[in-house]
Order: C-alpha cells, then structure tokens, then sequence
C-alpha cells in the first residue's frame, strides 16, 4: 500500500509542476534560447507565495497573467538542488519536456517546505521573474517535470541551462 500512496503524491506532484511549466516556457524564453555563452546564467529560484501580502512578503507579478503574488523572501530550492536535467518527452507529437532530479538536499527542502504550504501558492522565478505561480495541492519531492510543448532545441537548451553547460 505504500508504493501506492507514493506514486499518488508523485503523480500530484508531477500535475502542480505540470501547471507551472507551460507559463514558465512562454515567459522565460520569448527572446532568443541561451547559448553556449549564456547558458549558466538562467537562474531558477522556487519560492513559497501567498494570495495576499503581509509583513515580509514583497509583491511579484507571474508573467503573462497579471496575478499578483507575494514571495516569501528565502529560497525554497535553486539551481543548485538540480542533480540533473534532461529531456523527456512531451504529451504530443514532436513537443518536448525538461525532467529535473532534485539532490537529496534539494528533495528534503521542497517536501518539508511545501508539506506545511498546501492550498497556497509556490511561485516558480526564472531569472528572477515569477513564470507561475500554482496552488500547491500536495507536497513535492524528489522531482519535477517542466513542460510546454517546447521544441527539441528549447528542450536541449533549458536542460543543458540547469545542469549549467
């Protein structure tokens, strides 16, 4: 019963990192995809968030949306909480994923910290800009999938970005 209960919370898991994905592609790459020489500047940043402000939060707008959020100032995980990144992928022909494998580390701050967030929301920042901002249903760990129908180009270039080539 219990590999059970753990691929339910993974597949929820998978679906609120499934929500993020798609507004975090179309805001995090309208201009040109990194290149070699810009690669391992995209900076990835999960934070948690609030529907409304209050001392200590600062106001952020997810791009494409308008909706504001409140960003908790600290880190949930980042770049350096990736293990890897590759390429998966997508639910359509010819569209493509990232899979990220979080450390250890990384797993352990993401569940403990969504664990105590749920129906609130995790805001997602790609170079500092808020790209989602779902309600956390269920706690994550482990890892996560970013999605968005992207090309196999965007797909080698976000993951090649995260693992920091």
């Amino acid at each position: 019963m219990l590999p059970r209960l753990q691929a339910a919370r993974i597949a929820a898991c998978v679906i609120v990192i499934l929500g993020l994905c798609r507004a975090m592609v179309s805001a995090s790459f309208t201009g040109p995809l990194p290149n070699s020489n810009t690669q391992a500047a995209t900076k990835l940043d999960v934070r948690l968030a609030e529907k409304s402000p209050g001392p200590g939060l600062s106001e952020a707008s997810v791009s494409g949306s308008g909706e504001k959020v409140y960003l908790h100032a600290e880190t949930v995980v980042s770049n350096a909480d990736v293990v890897f990144a590759r390429v998966v992928p997508g639910d359509r022909p010819g569209t493509f994923n990232v899979g990220i494998m979080f450390s250890s580390d990384g797993s352990a701050k993401i569940e403990k910290a969504t664990q105590s967030h749920l129906n609130r929301p995790l805001a997602v920042l790609v170079n500092g800009r808020v790209v989602a901002a779902p309600i956390l249903r269920s706690e994550i760990r482990g890892s996560a999938v970013i999605t968005g129908d992207f090309t196999s180009a965007e797909a080698d270039a976000i993951a090649a970005a995260l693992n920091g080539r």
